[in-house]
């Protein structure tokens, strides 16, 4: 288990954020101060040997993944399309809401030939 966060609760009592290092697993543990002690460290020392290039490409991937939340044109800033703003009201506005439709364009090739790229990164 790998330590994220503590907090103390107060009375001798902590509450820690522990993420499993094989299962990737959230927990929440309360544990008193003499279960604290009787803990062991396994790893100490933090080594900065990786690939600093995959570091990152991984952040940049992140931003892209949550970059959505914060820009909803997002898709469409970084292609190469130009759409008129009554295209922005159909597919943003209407299309992308309706999950039937958005099934219909992604298994239909003709519909995929058509609709613009900004339908692929949206979702």
């Amino acid at each position: 288990m790998r330590v994220e966060t503590v907090r103390q609760n107060g009375g001798g009592s902590w509450t820690l954020g522990l993420v499993g290092t094989q299962s990737e697993r959230f927990r929440s543990v309360t544990l008193t101060e003499a279960e604290i002690g009787s803990l062991k460290l396994l790893d100490r020392a933090c080594s900065y040997t990786g690939d600093g290039a995959l570091v990152r490409l991984g952040l940049q991937a992140y931003s892209l993944g949550i970059a959505y939340e914060f820009d909803p044109y997002f898709g469409l800033s970084i292609s190469r399309v130009d759409p008129l703003p009554h295209q922005l009201e159909a597919v943003y506005d209407y299309l992308l809401k309706v999950a039937r439709v958005r099934f219909l364009r992604r298994t239909t090739p003709v519909l995929a030939k058509r609709s613009w790229p900004v339908f692929s990164c949206a979702n």
